[in-house]
């Protein structure tokens, strides 16, 4: 899923959103209430991870994400989407979130400039999962 998002900032125009939108995976149709596939509940298992709270977890993330993508976005409502993934997820530590303060995202009206491929591949590279 992780591959799949990070192409999202370098879309550019319905052209290229209709065909990346439509090969969304399958974490996102789960998050938008689908029933998890055999193999989904078989690597929460073998985690040792509850479907119900990885659901939440899910739906949070696809909350901001979604009504971003198809609506103008909702601060209140991600906020709370946020928190509830956050909450779910017993985070302790955030990554340093600096590069945000710089983000191009807060250019043009919340509509950012267009990032180039090096401009994702910073972001990208700023916060691996290990």
């Amino acid at each position: 899923m992780s591959d799949y998002l990070w192409q999202w900032p370098l879309i550019d125009g319905p052209d290229q959103f209709e065909p990346w939108e439509s090969s969304r995976p399958e974490l996102v149709n789960f998050g938008l209430g689908d029933s998890a596939s055999d193999n989904l509940i078989s690597v929460l298992n073998k985690s040792g991870i509850d479907e119900t709270q990885f659901r939440r977890m899910v739906e949070g993330v696809i909350e901001i994400l979604w009504g971003s993508f198809w609506g103008a976005a909702e601060h209140e409502l991600s906020m709370k989407a946020l928190e509830a993934v956050l909450l779910t997820s017993n985070v302790s530590e955030l990554p340093a979130l600096t590069p945000f303060k710089f983000s191009l995202f807060t250019d043009n009206h919340g509509w950012g400039q267009k990032l180039t491929l090096e401009d994702r591949n910073f972001w990208r590279n700023c916060y691996k999962v290990s």
